[in-house]
């Protein structure tokens, strides 16, 4: 199983969309198992899915002292190749509880999805705009690290410390081979392609794919269960996240 953190310490940066819709494409395009994990408070991944629920165990389960099985806090999805690991908001206290605790504070994520790793084909973290504990856990259980970023005047704000976390915690997770920029929210505008132009002039790795901005992105998100290559197959962000999810396998070299 392949595990691909979507990290950025800004919010409103598309990494939740990000996360909901290359799990479903590799899913249902390219027939991989896939294994979402909401990994942010907000649970938004988790209540596109329908699966917000305070009565069930969730990721929070795996940073707390009282360990539950990895298969038991799994729930199906309406994909048939895709499953998921909820969230709720007890997840910020067991965050809290995990910073006060002795030992191994950020390997926990790691094990519990080394558990069911002959299950699935990809995990996907989608993570909260911060450096919590949680967060530190993604990075420590990812084999790629994605960063969408929103082309703006602050686009690179953040990034050098979000590296420099990064790079500190290589010494915990030898598996990490790639760390990519994804440019989100595109548009042919003069601020935005001079915002493209400094990312791409940076040290940072970015993806080809550019996912460009589309109305119709805001649209799917009322649309329960539904990704954008369903909602609106045409549109340009479908498209691109179609572009996206062939690109990232052909870096991993796991294309059809």
């Amino acid at each position: 199983m392949r595990t691909i953190a979507i990290i950025n310490l800004k919010g409103g940066v598309a990494k939740t969309t990000t996360a909901i819709n290359m799990s479903i494409i590799l899913s249902e395009l390219h027939q991989k198992r896939v294994l979402l994990v909401d990994n942010d408070i907000q649970a938004n991944a988790s209540k596109f899915f329908n699966l917000h629920d305070y009565d069930k165990n969730g990721i929070e389960n795996v940073f707390r002292n009282e360990r539950v099985a990895t298969k038991e806090l799994i729930e199906r999805t309406s994909y048939e190749n895709m499953d998921m690991i909820p969230t709720n908001m007890n997840l910020d206290n067991a965050v809290s509880e995990l910073m006060q605790e002795e030992g191994d504070q950020i390997g926990k994520l790691k094990k519990a999805l080394k558990e069911v790793e002959s299950e699935y084909d990809y995990c996907l973290i989608d993570c909260p705009p911060s450096i919590a504990m949680n967060v530190l856990n993604a990075i420590v259980a990812a084999d790629d690290i994605i960063i969408p970023i929103k082309l703006d005047k602050h686009a690179l704000d953040g990034m050098e410390e979000l590296i420099d976390v990064i790079d500190e915690l290589v010494t915990y997770n030898k598996n990490l081979e790639n760390i990519m920029c994804l440019p989100v929210m595109t548009m042919k505008d003069e601020f935005v392609l001079a915002g493209e132009k400094l990312l791409r002039e940076s040290n940072y790795r970015v993806f080809d794919t550019n996912i460009r901005y589309s109305v119709k992105v805001i649209g799917s998100t009322f649309q329960s269960c539904v990704g954008i290559t369903e909602y609106s197959p045409r549109c340009s962000a479908a498209k691109d996240y179609k572009g996206l999810v062939e690109e990232y396998l052909r870096l991993v070299k796991d294309g059809e």
